[in-house]
């Protein structure tokens, strides 16, 4: 469930912002994933927001957490500290992929991380994470590295774009017109593109780090 100040109005903050996920809730019947995508989405009072989301996980409003708050040191990060004091932390997912995933799981004990670039290296993927529960954190740093070209351009240019365009170009599947509201990449940019995305498989095929 997609809570983010960006397409909230600020009067659906607050109390509202609550009672709307729980009729949400209800009327699914099933708990939601709460996407948290800036520390400002539950009001600007941090603390207050924070409780918030504490009363939506006590009350199984929520089952979930993609903690997705992009910070230039994720080792610094206030917010996700006082987070993990409210909320069991293995129900908070690292939801900004490979680029901080060791930190959340090192420093805050985060239990999971998503990907979008696992598409292409779903085994290095899964011996990142692997290798993150084993503590074995000089292995993980090789196998993040291995991301990092690919998260650069998908930083630079849009995470679903790249994708979009990576799994064409490294001949996993023809992936076809990309979905309205979004533009293609350009054709420098895919030649761009096309080597990294080649990479990354064949390193995910050959299991190399």
């Amino acid at each position: 469930m997609l809570a983010s100040r960006k397409i909230l109005p600020r009067g659906l903050r607050g109390g509202a912002l609550p009672r709307g996920l729980r009729e949400i809730a209800e009327a699914c019947g099933v708990p939601l994933s709460l996407y948290v995508k800036r520390e400002s989405d539950f009001g600007d009072d941090l603390d207050a927001g924070l409780d918030v989301i504490g009363r939506l996980v006590d009350s199984r409003t929520c089952v979930s957490i993609k903690y997705a708050v992009v910070r230039k040191d994720p080792a610094v990060d206030p917010y996700l500290t006082s987070l993990v004091r409210r909320v069991d932390r293995s129900r908070i997912i690292s939801g900004i992929g490979e680029r901080p995933a060791i930190v959340h799981l090192r420093n805050f004990g985060l239990t999971g991380f998503t990907t979008g670039s696992g598409v292409l290296a779903p085994r290095l993927c899964r011996a990142l994470l692997e290798a993150c529960s084993q503590k074995n954190y000089e292995r993980a740093e090789r196998l993040r590295a291995l991301f990092l070209p690919l998260e650069d351009l998908r930083d630079e240019w849009g995470p679903p774009r790249v994708i979009h365009a990576a799994v064409a170009l490294a001949g996993i599947a023809e992936t076809g017109p990309i979905p309205p509201f979004v533009s293609d990449l350009s054709a420098a940019q895919k030649e761009r593109l096309r080597p990294v995305a080649k990479e990354l498989l064949s390193r995910d095929s050959s299991g190399g780090e």
